[in-house]
């Protein structure tokens, strides 16, 4: 059995632990907060955010995918590039989910936009690294720019825009929805250009 199962099967299993613990000390009542479906007064209640974490964690995972394409010793900055893309892609799901830097934004008393806006400028950082983005496929490269222009577009919503005004949540909503949407279809041109090399050696 690889290292990596038995990191997957220890994690797990401290999470499960650590549920009939909460159960054990409390009562089913509590622990329902942790386990409970995602449900509302509407029907398809949350959804977006659902969809929006959903394709964040799965653009990591093709990254991951990515990762087994390739040799480390031969192309360690395909590799360095691609642990910098699982990284911050399950970050940035997590973020989508927990509200990470609402939370944050609300405690240092600034618009939690910027902190978003400062994960933009590390994957443009990244990109510029260890990107190498010449050799990228031309359609990875369009829809990679693709999700800039709609990530910039939520951020200028989301920064300047009044909060109660007209469109303004949908709009913000659905410029996220639709990079998140660029940044997988990225994520598997990248993939494909991975099995493309694979299947000419």
């Amino acid at each position: 059995m690889k290292t990596s199962h038995l990191l997957l099967f220890l994690l797990v299993g401290i999470y499960s632990l650590v549920l009939i613990v909460i159960e054990l000390q409390t009562s089913q009542h509590y622990l329902r907060q942790f386990v409970t479906d995602i449900q509302g007064e509407v029907f398809f209640y949350g959804i977006n955010t659902t969809l929006s974490v959903f394709l964040l964690w799965a653009t990591a995972l093709l990254f991951g995918v990515c990762l087994l394409c390739i040799d480390k010793v031969k192309q360690p900055q395909a590799y360095w590039f691609y642990i910098s893309q699982i990284i911050l892609f399950i970050y940035l799901g997590w973020d989508e989910r927990f509200l990470i830097h609402e939370t944050v934004g609300k405690w240092l008393g600034r618009n939690d936009a910027y902190l978003l806006l400062g994960l933009g400028f590390i994957e443009i950082g990244l990109l510029a690294w260890l990107g190498d983005l010449r050799n990228k496929p031309k359609m990875a490269r369009y829809f990679l720019y693709a999700a800039a222009i709609f990530f910039a577009i939520m951020f200028v919503i989301d920064a300047t825009f009044p909060s109660q005004l007209v469109l303004r949540l949908s709009l913000e909503e659905l410029t996220k929805l639709w990079a998140d949407i660029c940044l997988i279809l990225f994520a598997w041109e990248n993939i494909r250009y991975q099995l493309s090399v694979i299947s000419y050696q």
